[in-house]
């Protein structure tokens, strides 16, 4: 005898609010109300007699049984989109879905997409978003965009290209700025999860320790919101950083850098049904990343 299942819905509406760490989103992406989706995942909890989710002021976050279920779950509503679009007419340039963290799509890949999507009209192209390891698993993506330690991303990686490690600021803060001493002086903001830290940093140039960090945020997108509207300085990776620097909206303190420890690595998950796309998007990324 087969088990009794939950709904299909309530297992959609929450692979969409764990993709979003948002009732909120989930419910515009699923053309329902707020309220609607939030009792679905309470329907789904107490079916499954655990808690899915960490309800937060600003958000949400997975416990740790969101964090097993999600990778099923994810993988069947991938698996059900890709055997439809095999039907679907109007994906007839492909579908691909690119997996890579929140700063590097912000800050490097949506800026320079249309330059790759101007190659292949009609692509279908979808990207998630990932802050842990572990999301890569549950993305079900076709190419992977990991940060890390060679020994982190894995086996099969490529490194997109060697990195330095560079302080940030607005223009107007780093006009004052001359000496490290001065640096010291302004709030430092320390990116969680990285290997660069400011402390790493400094040992590297053999400055003196820097003040306690008393500002984190858990990613560098958030680091460089930080420093374009507060006096603040950050330490991200220059390629990151590079977009924003040619425009006059970011500026380097000191022309001081370490070579990185943690980088950009791409990785082709699955090329089954893709053709040639996958590959055509990772030979594209290299080109354009030097």
């Amino acid at each position: 005898m087969s088990r009794s299942l939950p709904p299909l819905n309530w297992f959609r509406t929450f692979e969409c609010s764990a993709r979003h760490l948002s009732f909120t989103a989930a419910a515009a992406e699923l053309n329902l109300t707020q309220s609607a989706v939030s009792q679905q995942i309470r329907l789904l909890e107490t079916r499954l007699g655990t808690i899915l989710f960490n309800r937060k002021t600003r958000g949400l976050a997975l416990t740790d049984s969101g964090r097993r279920l999600l990778p099923y779950v994810s993988g069947a509503v991938g698996n059900l989109e890709d055997g439809i679009a095999i039907f679907d007419s109007n994906k007839a340039g492909g579908v691909l879905k690119i997996a890579c963290s929140i700063s590097f799509s912000l800050l490097w890949l949506v800026p320079r997409l249309s330059l790759f999507l101007k190659d292949h009209p009609g692509l279908d192209l979808r990207i998630i978003n990932t802050l842990w390891p572990d999301d890569y698993l549950s993305s079900q993506a076709d190419v992977e965009i990991r940060f890390g330690s060679k020994d982190l991303v894995g086996d099969g990686a490529t490194l997109l290209i060697p990195d330095s490690i560079i302080p940030v600021c607005s223009p107007a803060v780093a006009k004052n700025l001359k000496t490290w001493s001065q640096v010291c002086q302004v709030p430092l903001i320390q990116t969680v999860g990285s290997s660069d830290t400011w402390q790493v940093w400094a040992d590297d140039l053999d400055l003196t320790p820097p003040p306690p960090i008393l500002r984190s945020v858990d990613s560098s997108a958030l680091a460089l919101e930080f420093v374009r509207h507060e006096n603040c300085i950050a330490l991200v990776q220059r390629v990151l950083a590079k977009r924003l620097i040619q425009a006059n909206e970011l500026a380097i303190p000191l022309a001081l850098s370490t070579t990185a420890r943690d980088n950009h690595y791409i990785k082709i998950r699955d090329t089954h049904g893709k053709g040639n796309l996958p590959k055509a998007f990772k030979d594209w990324l290299l080109s354009e990343i030097q």
